[in-house]
């Protein structure tokens, strides 16, 4: 098992996917040299029906690494884009990195970089997106952020060679919770924000989610039962999101800003892998999520692993090609 990345002395617990991870490597079949690794900036905020004249043109095998998909210039909203060898349009995979909602970069990649490589060589677009840390934007300017990244690749995804209609949420920890929450809430008009390019489409094909946060609320309850004692950094991990301790002044944010709360929303199918011998984000956390996805009828497949929290053996071969790929294979069509 790799760090969990615990910074107490910060009261921020990393909910997250390799904090300590190293810089991406090469990506097979993905150019790296600087004609096909571009960086594009100053996306226009306008109607989404415009594609942004400084958007890259999708080439095949290309990597395009800070693309830009607000006009502010802010390094959190940035996003790393993979095309895969194969012609276009390809589906596109979106990735959100865990750390607490406070740290973590998309490079960062951790288990994502054997996902990306499973995901290209497979077919499919890979991005992976920050987003503005809780310690310096309260919720739900993440979720603001991941909506904006959305519609950015949508609408542009002719340009992209993306397939507009075919796009999956995906991540680890905090991440997923962000992944789950935004695929739940697509097209809500209460949950678009106004960050970037507006007026498309954030609904999600799928969610693949890496032990990921359902339910703030019971968060803390769910670590005591599993006996863990994570309690006062957690607490303050989620009063630095939410501006308020979840147990108290803030609880009805909490609920709000749980996806399990938003589970007869969008019916957007999910994966759920999660660790039995996770402490930092018990099982517990995916398994109520499940519950209250097939309750509303939305498709959930849960999967419980004998490991930990941002444990290798999600991104093992055996998981990946033979659970993370069916199921977008069969979800998709």
């Amino acid at each position: 098992m790799r760090s969990a990345g615990l910074l107490a002395g910060a009261a921020v617990v990393a909910l997250t996917v390799g904090a300590c991870a190293s810089a991406p490597g090469p990506v097979p079949g993905v150019g790296a040299s600087p004609s096909t690794s571009t960086s594009a900036s100053g996306v226009a905020s306008a109607s989404a029906a415009t594609p942004s004249a400084s958007v890259p043109t999708g080439t095949p095998g290309a990597a395009y690494l800070d693309v830009a998909y607000a006009s502010d210039d802010s390094v959190s909203h940035r996003l790393d884009l993979y095309l895969p060898t194969t012609p276009g349009p390809s589906a596109t995979v979106l990735f959100l990195h865990g750390g607490s909602w406070a740290i973590g970069r998309k490079t960062m990649l951790g288990g994502y970089g054997a996902l990306r490589d499973a995901l290209l060589a497979r077919g499919y677009a890979v991005a992976s997106a920050e987003f503005r840390p809780s310690t310096s934007a309260r919720f739900p300017a993440q979720l603001d952020d991941v909506k904006a990244a959305i519609r950015f690749l949508r609408a542009n995804a002719g340009g992209l060679t993306l397939k507009p209609d075919t796009l999956v949420l995906a991540g680890d920890s905090s991440g997923a919770h962000l992944a789950q929450l935004a695929a739940l809430t697509g097209d809500d008009p209460a949950w678009e924000g106004t960050v970037g390019t507006t007026g498309v489409s954030t609904k999600a094909s799928a969610v693949v989610s890496f032990y990921g946060v359902s339910d703030l609320t019971r968060l803390t309850s769910d670590q005591d039962a599993a006996g863990c004692q994570f309690d006062a950094a957690t607490t303050g991990v989620l009063i630095t999101l939410l501006g308020g301790d979840p147990a108290g002044a803030a609880r009805e944010e909490a609920l709000r800003a749980s996806p399990v709360s938003h589970a007869g929303g969008a019916r957007t199918p999910m994966l759920l892998l999660h660790g039995t011998k996770d402490c930092l984000v018990p099982a517990a956390q995916s398994q109520r999520m499940a519950d209250a996805l097939r309750a509303a009828g939305t498709p959930a497949q849960l999967e419980l692993l004998p490991a930990g929290h941002d444990d290798g053996a999600f991104y093992t071969d055996q998981v990946l090609r033979g659970l993370v790929l069916p199921f977008l294979d069969r979800t998709l069509g």
